[in-house]
């Protein structure tokens, strides 16, 4: 049976309420619990601190995945207004915007942000800049390709017959189109991003304690990887299991 569209926002709200409701019982110090392995007590054991690890995963699980939608979110708006721009003014806009389209999908994304964070503040504000700018060459590019196609569409060219301005055939008729095909996009760079922003914060940039992350939480937990390799073992599987979601979600849309 198929789930209903409109029962996903409630899901994320509830997840969302749960995480912010937790948040402080997830950075609640006890020393005399520290390194405590999993029991009936504590689920998933404790931290060095004697924090609840299965409470600290599944707040730094919601940041984690929050903090990639946004910066997700902020990278397609971004890539949709400049290659509406691109191919509807062209000319040599068009030369440039693309020209600093092939320039940011030359490099890897995670190395263009270790370049932004280096000028800028390193926090969270800073690393969702840096990987927004990162990830923006490849959508700034397929969205101004679908847009210069669907300029040539006849739905397009019959909707400025009918009376609509260039504005709002842009808005109702070429904007729907280009968002109708970017979810196969989404969900494919979804797992490499949410990978970027832990990997950043695990070598200590962007998220900063005490909010949990699954990058950051790793790298609290690898000073004890043989004496409770469970802070190692559970943020390391999380963040496998969410990439190959995304992967096993890409491969139905792009069926």
């Amino acid at each position: 049976m198929k789930i209903k569209h409109w029962i996903w926002p409630i899901i994320i709200i509830i997840l969302a309420l749960l995480a912010y409701l937790l948040y402080d019982k997830a950075n609640t110090i006890h020393q005399s619990e520290a390194l405590l392995p999993p029991s009936l007590t504590h689920l998933l054991g404790t931290d060095h601190l004697g924090r609840d690890f299965l409470t600290r995963l599944f707040v730094g699980s919601i940041v984690t995945l929050g903090l990639t939608t946004l910066i997700l979110v902020g990278t397609v708006l971004l890539g949709l207004m400049l290659g509406l721009v691109s191919a509807l003014v062209g000319k040599w806009l068009d030369s440039v915007l693309m020209a600093l389209a092939d320039m940011l999908i030359a490099l890897p994304a995670i190395i263009i942000a270790l370049v932004i964070l280096g000028f800028m503040n390193n926090s969270v504000l800073g690393l969702c800049f840096a990987l927004i700018i990162g990830w923006l060459g490849r959508y700034l590019r397929y969205f101004r390709n679908l847009a210069r196609d669907a300029k040539t569409q006849p739905f397009v060219k019959y909707a400025s017959l009918s009376g609509f301005s260039k504005l709002q055939t842009t808005i109702y008729h070429i904007v729907p189109h280009l968002l109708s095909n970017v979810m196969a996009l989404i969900t494919a760079d979804f797992g490499k991003l949410m990978l970027s922003i832990s990997g950043l914060a695990f070598i200590g940039l962007g998220v900063k304690p005490p909010l949990p992350e699954l990058g950051a939480i790793l790298f609290d937990g690898k000073s004890y990887f043989y004496s409770a390799p469970w802070l190692f073992f559970f943020p390391g599987v999380l963040l496998g299991g969410f990439a190959l979601i995304c992967q096993l979600l890409n491969r139905r849309y792009i069926r």
